[in-house]
């Protein structure tokens, strides 16, 4: 998989910037990488407790939240506790997901996510939405 020059990000001093991937999805947790890995430090994590211990421990100025994280914690949930800790308050939390029924973005919008792409996105839609926030 090969980006192309156009789809890149065009925000200088990414360096020390930091995004979290929240899937519980090998496939879409590696697609993601190929397309940020060279541009951001990435954590990767499968479910919603271990997405709150490391935005606890670490900061991520993006959090990419699945909404369907299995069993356990969703990413609604998630993402609601992530925004109590202090300084997440005004970071942005992408709902990634496969819900794409009329209605599913505004639900997750009115829930506290800040933005939503829905899956399957093409790698050029994640790097739009990601240059748009920075």
């Amino acid at each position: 998989m090969e980006i192309s020059d156009s789809t890149s990000i065009n925000v200088l001093n990414n360096a020390t910037k930091k995004i979290l991937i929240v899937d519980n999805d090998d496939v879409t947790r590696e697609f993601i990488e190929v397309i940020l890995k060279k541009t951001f430090f990435l954590d990767k994590c499968e479910n919603g407790l271990e997405a709150i211990k490391l935005a606890k421990d670490n900061f991520y100025s993006i959090i990419l939240m699945d909404i369907g994280l299995g069993s356990g914690m969703n990413g609604i949930d998630a993402a609601k506790e992530i925004k109590k800790i202090p300084r997440y308050q005004n970071i942005p939390i992408i709902a990634l997901t496969a819900y794409a029924m009329k209605g599913d973005k505004e639900n997750f919008l009115a829930e506290g996510l800040t933005h939503y792409i829905s899956k399957p996105f093409l790698a050029k839609e994640l790097l739009n939405l990601i240059n748009e926030i920075i």
